[in-house]
């Protein structure tokens, strides 16, 4: 039964949480948690829709990583290397290449679709992950409501509001195009 109504949801799930964390080695991470505790709470799944269900668990999974992340970060020193005595600055995350980089994905990222994705990855979490619910895995506004667990009328505002700062940020983006 949970292979044949959750398992479909595998790919969607993290392209979700891809979106949201923005690493592909936490997306996996946060996939594999949340398909674990799907797994072990399966009977206290009461039907529905199951992408919502999955969807709703894989956010809680996100919230839960992003907080241990920050709580990590307050207690751990950053190895600097000279970065912060007058030098440049340490290099970002996004700044490191790594093994999925080759000139291939490089000429991708060029491409609009990738421009899009940096989009929307500059967009507050909050913004993001209901954009990317509604835009890009196309879910109902209720369904939306029922896995961040807001009411309606916030969804729709909270996309509102996240399609005009997608929009102004493309705009800033890519000057000249509509």
């Amino acid at each position: 039964m949970f292979q044949d109504l959750i398992i479909p949801h595998l790919d969607a799930a993290y392209n979700f949480a891809r979106y949201l964390s923005r690493d592909a080695d936490a997306a996996q991470d946060i996939v594999q948690e949340a398909f674990l505790r799907a797994y072990r709470n399966f009977d206290g799944y009461h039907g529905g829709d199951p992408r919502s269900w999955i969807f709703a668990i894989v956010r809680n999974c996100f919230h839960a990583w992003s907080h241990d992340l920050r709580r990590k970060h307050r207690f751990e020193m950053p190895l600097t290397d000279g970065f912060h005595d007058g030098g440049p600055s340490a290099p970002s995350v996004h700044d490191i290449a790594s093994e999925e980089d080759t000139p291939e994905i490089a000429l991708m990222r060029t491409s609009q679709s990738e421009c899009v994705r940096s989009v929307i990855s500059e967009l507050p979490v909050d913004l993001r992950e209901i954009l990317v619910l509604r835009e890009l895995e196309q879910l109902s506004y209720r369904q939306i409501a029922d896995i961040i667990d807001l009411p309606l009328g916030t969804v729709m505002s909270r996309l509102a509001r996240a399609r005009r700062a997608f929009g102004k940020l493309w705009h800033n983006t890519n000057p000249g195009e509509e």
